[in-house]
């Protein structure tokens, strides 16, 4: 890849006009670029509009020419006070799904433009960040209020949105311990929630606050867990078998010198230990501590 800059006349006003190169070879290919948009003007100013192609927008927007995806991001920031900067990233990529025997080799370019004014004091455009929709992990310690016996720390709620800050993966193999949470989300909004816990390298995910219909299906995995307990009590001696029960209100396996699990008719799913240990209640509500 690589960069130009020029500097041109526009109605009396200088247009700085920076142009990214790049060549991909083969699919998969794609570049990134990072751009630090400046006010190095004495005014305030305001970010007022992000045109792509001629178009307004003022959303992350991902547009396909070719066999070449482009995504734009929008700013971080659409206030710049004197001096201020932003920044605001462009990817393009060559599709991975693009049979490349039959592909073309035809330049394909995107032309965006960022419009400032002087700052009105409301910030410039609303830009409307992009929701995401997909599988999110977390793992986030928290800790119990001595006084108040509040739990304090990062909680996860079906029904409402990702909480802002919380330090989430979108891939399980991300995930350094052996039990997390696990959240189905749509448009920002969680719609389900799991209490993940690993053994014989696989994952193995309880769905909570589901009462009654997942209970089956969660009782299955721990009985699973437990057949796996006793295989390795044969292979290591110094195993012991853990303490399981299994009853229409409720399964759990304990100790064996691995970590408890369980689960119960009425939706809550827990795993892990007495000092960490995460869980969804029945209510929908989750965290890990």
């Amino acid at each position: 890849g690589s960069m130009s800059f020029s500097g041109d006349s526009c109605g009396g006003n200088l247009k700085t006009t920076a142009s990214l190169n790049a060549s991909f070879k083969q699919p998969g290919d794609k570049v990134e670029y990072t751009l630090t948009i400046g006010n190095k003007g004495t005014l305030a100013a305001a970010i007022e509009s992000i045109n792509v192609d001629g178009d307004s927008v003022t959303s992350d927007t991902t547009i396909t020419k070719g066999n070449i995806k482009y995504i734009i991001e929008m700013p971080e920031s659409t206030s710049l006070a004197v001096n201020a900067t932003t920044t605001m990233k462009i990817t393009a990529m060559f599709q991975n799904d693009t049979d490349i025997s039959s592909s073309t080799t035809e330049q394909q370019t995107i032309s965006i433009g960022v419009n400032a004014v002087q700052d009105d004091g409301n910030g410039g455009m609303d830009i409307t960040p992009a929701k995401f929709t997909g599988t999110i992990y977390a793992y986030n310690l928290g800790y119990t209020d001595a006084d108040t016996g509040d739990f304090i720390g990062d909680q996860y709620q079906i029904g409402e949105a990702i909480p802002e800050g919380n330090t989430y993966k979108t891939k399980r193999s991300e995930m350094t311990n052996n039990f997390f949470l696990k959240h189905d989300v749509v448009d920002d909004i969680i719609t389900a929630s799991y209490v993940c816990f690993v053994y014989n390298n696989a994952e193995h995910c309880m769905k909570g606050a589901d009462s009654g219909a997942s209970f089956a299906t969660n009782t299955q995995i721990i009985q699973d867990y437990q057949t796996f307990y006793n295989l390795n009590t044969v292979s290591n001696p110094s195993t012991s078998n853990p303490g399981c029960t299994f009853n229409s209100s409720y399964s759990y396996c304990y100790g064996g010198g691995f970590y408890e699990v369980n689960a119960g008719s009425y939706g809550d799913v827990y795993a892990g230990s007495s000092s960490e240990n995460c869980i969804v209640h029945s209510g929908g509500d989750s965290g890990c501590h």
